[in-house]
């Protein structure tokens, strides 16, 4: 895949084979934070569609992942529990064991988790597998998660362009302004800022086309778009 093929591609699941190459059963990774962040992403956009209990444990996992540093405390209590939906079948007693849970710890209400049927198991294991992804250790098989739930927009957001070659991003284009419109739209979500921090950008002489055209231009932004990310956490 080139650059070029990574900009037009519509296929998630070859964009995700280039960066995660399949490696050995016995090789494991630690899992990166743009990849949780891509599957908090893809989370969102199908948010709807989740059982509740999924939807409970996503919405924590955003908690846990979502700054630039890890709540281990959170992280650690919901492990368990995230790991428990891919053991379960999508039974109605083993859902509603995982809803009394998280009620117990105080994270939700039963209305918001509990279920009064099964699920079909392969359609239950897509959901479940999406929700336990981001607090798995290791990168994550990303074919256990179903394909219409991946997204090739999402990846470019999240990831920018890594098989294109750009110089770095330079100091002097965090301006004041440039950061503070950062924070804001990081904090907010409020993303119809984006278009004028790219002119705050310029302003700073940034000259980086790919950072001041996915500002301008992508179709869907997200927490995590990677030149947030890039102006915030990346020094």
């Amino acid at each position: 895949m080139t650059a070029r093929d990574w900009r037009n591609s519509t296929n998630p699941i070859a964009m995700l084979a280039e960066i995660y190459p399949l490696r050995g059963m016995d090789s494991a990774e630690p899992q990166t934070r743009k990849s949780r962040l891509y599957v908090l992403a893809c989370a969102r956009v199908a948010r709807d569609k989740l059982p509740g209990v999924c939807r409970a444990v996503l919405d924590l996992a955003e908690r846990v992942f979502g700054e630039p540093k890890t709540d281990k405390v959170l992280r650690d209590q919901i492990y368990p529990l995230a790991e428990s939906l891919v053991h379960c079948r999508g039974e109605v007693e083993d859902i509603n064991d995982i809803g009394r849970a998280l009620v117990s710890l105080g994270h939700v209400t039963p209305a918001d988790v509990m279920v009064k049927e099964s699920f079909d198991p392969p359609v239950w294991c897509g959901y479940a597998h999406l929700a336990y992804a981001p607090f798995d250790r290791t990168t994550p098989n990303f074919l256990r998660i179903p394909p219409e739930l991946h997204s090739a927009d999402l990846l470019r957001e999240i990831f920018g362009n890594p098989l294109e070659r750009v110089p770095p991003f330079r100091s002097e284009w965090r301006t004041d302004t440039v950061v503070r419109l950062a924070q804001h739209a990081n904090a907010t979500l409020d993303f119809s800022v984006l278009p004028i921090l790219a002119d705050a950008l310029q302003d700073a002489n940034c000259n980086r086309e790919d950072i001041l055209d996915h500002l301008r231009h992508h179709p869907q932004h997200h927490r995590g778009c990677w030149v947030l990310e890039t102006i915030l956490n990346d020094f």
